[in-house]
């Protein structure tokens, strides 16, 4: 199979775009995560989502876009899918628990290193020293910021065990490693496939597992009326809906046509750029301050952006 896509500066604005509406609704689900659990929301952003890919699929393709998908993309997006929202995402949270959810996202943010690695081996693409300038650079410029933000909310773990920290580290690490597979297996998989197709099975697959454990865990858990509800009132559900819209669907569309379209030592360092948009989405919304140490960070951020759109 021929992997040598033409680079595309659709592609590369795709994948700033992905950044963008993840850091716009994760701040939805982070909230709706904190009242009822992660695996909730999860499970119910996945539902809405998979009809809608499924519906803009036969739109926009007819059952001929469906009827491409052959072994190789179905064996590939699954990988993807254990990747993402199966192992990478269930080691991520363990690590979060011992390391605290800024460090450990700060650590699972180096992955765009291990995707343009793995690119370079395997896929044939060439990576100049522009483009490692850029990818450090883009990747130094977010952890900083996560750990500014972490620092900014007293978000710490230095009082965890010295034994939970170090495996802490290891979970982190392997969490990047499975989210480069994540990219890696997108890129793999989604050649010669519309978004829509490549995201209506990703999704189907990821409600079908994640709706099986939940629904395991209330067979072994009965729900008690006082547990929360998803939705406690008519307001959560008006915000929840079109940040499903914005980020799993327009969000995750725009993340497998950069993936598909762009080499992955340029599209994966954009697509992990949400902490960047974080910044002036805070100040705007939640009116945090820009301080100094942010403001360099940013600049650093950008310089890294500016060396991989350049190159």
């Amino acid at each position: 199979m021929n992997f040598s896509e033409p680079q595309t500066l659709l592609g590369t604005l795709c994948a700033l775009g992905s950044s963008l509406t993840w850091a716009l609704g994760s701040s939805v689900y982070a909230r709706q995560a904190g009242r009822v659990g992660a695996m909730e929301v999860n499970f119910s952003r996945a539902a809405i989502a998979a009809p809608m890919f499924f519906v803009a699929a036969m739109l926009s393709g007819g059952l001929a876009s469906i009827r491409a998908v052959g072994l190789h993309n179905v064996g590939w997006l699954s990988v993807s899918v254990v990747c993402s929202y199966g192992l990478g995402d269930m080691l991520f949270y363990h690590a979060a628990m011992r390391l605290g959810t800024p460090t450990a996202l700060a650590i699972g943010s180096i992955y765009p290193l291990w995707a343009t690695l793995v690119g370079a081996l395997t896929l044939g693409e060439h990576v100049g020293a522009q483009r490692v300038l850029g990818t450090l650079l883009c990747i130094a410029g977010v952890v900083w910021l996560v750990f500014l933000q972490a620092v900014a909310r007293g978000d710490t773990a230095e009082s965890q065990p010295s034994k939970l920290r170090w495996a802490g580290l290891v979970l982190a690490l392997l969490t990047s490693l499975f989210w480069a597979g994540n990219t890696y297996s997108v890129r793999r998989g989604g050649i010669g496939l519309t978004p829509f197709v490549v995201n209506g099975f990703r999704y189907l697959l990821a409600t079908t597992v994640l709706g099986t454990i939940w629904l395991l865990r209330r067979l072994k858990n009965p729900p008690r009326p006082s547990d929360p509800q998803l939705f406690a009132s008519k307001p959560e559900l008006i915000r929840f809906v079109p940040a499903v819209i914005t980020e799993a669907f327009v969000g995750s569309s725009i993340f497998v046509y950069a993936m598909t379209h762009t080499d992955l030592s340029i599209a994966a360092p954009l697509a992990a750029m949400s902490p960047l948009f974080a910044v002036p989405i805070g100040i705007i919304v939640g009116g945090e301050t820009l301080d100094i140490r942010r403001l360099l960070a940013i600049i650093v951020t950008v310089a890294g952006v500016v060396c991989l759109v350049t190159a």
